[in-house]
């Protein structure tokens, strides 16, 4: 076994380097862009973010989970196409198995749409203090999944993005005029 790796490694020793540079800049790529995007919408005032600066920083995090995910699994399959394992197989069955993953994992699929809608319409974001349902504190984290709120007792509440019905935002003090 241990020779079969250093045959591996010798005859594939370019392409290793070539994937290890791909996966370390796309890595480093993704941060820099997403630390732009943050910086192209901060108005420079450390003491007190903007709501803007505060969606840009949410959907920053979202980003890099994203692209970190979609990496990995481009690095993953280079990788296993070095030694030798037709991918081809494994994307038509990486295909069947989401599909079926899709129809059994609907509340999961529900929390995804309802995260996306949240970001996109700023209903809340990451520092805002809101009511989500019973429960009122700061939002710790967002993500597409799942938002987390910590209260003034440090205590942490956690709710899936699908079964949020109703939020109330005490940090947009925004008056609405028809």
């Amino acid at each position: 076994m241990q020779e079969f790796i250093i045959n591996i490694v010798k005859q594939n020793a370019v392409d290793i380097v070539g994937i290890l540079t791909l996966f370390f800049l796309g890595r480093k790529l993704l941060k820099v862009m997403v630390k732009r995007l943050v910086s192209v919408v901060d108005d420079g005032d450390d003491a007190h973010l903007s709501q803007k600066e505060k969606r840009a920083e949410t959907l920053g995090h979202i980003i890099i989970t994203t692209g970190n995910i979609a990496i990995y699994v481009v690095i993953l399959l280079m990788a296993l196409s070095l030694f030798g394992i037709n991918i081809t197989p494994v994307l038509a069955g990486a295909g069947v198995i989401g599909l079926a993953i899709g129809f059994g994992a609907q509340s999961l699929v529900k929390d995804f749409v309802s995260g996306f809608f949240i970001l996109v319409e700023n209903q809340y974001g990451i520092g805002d203090k809101v009511k989500i349902g019973s429960f009122e504190g700061r939002v710790v984290r967002i993500t597409m999944r799942s938002t987390v709120l910590k209260n003034d007792k440090e205590e942490t509440y956690y709710t899936s993005n699908g079964l949020i019905k109703d939020v109330i935002n005490m940090s947009q003090n925004k008056v609405y005029r028809p």
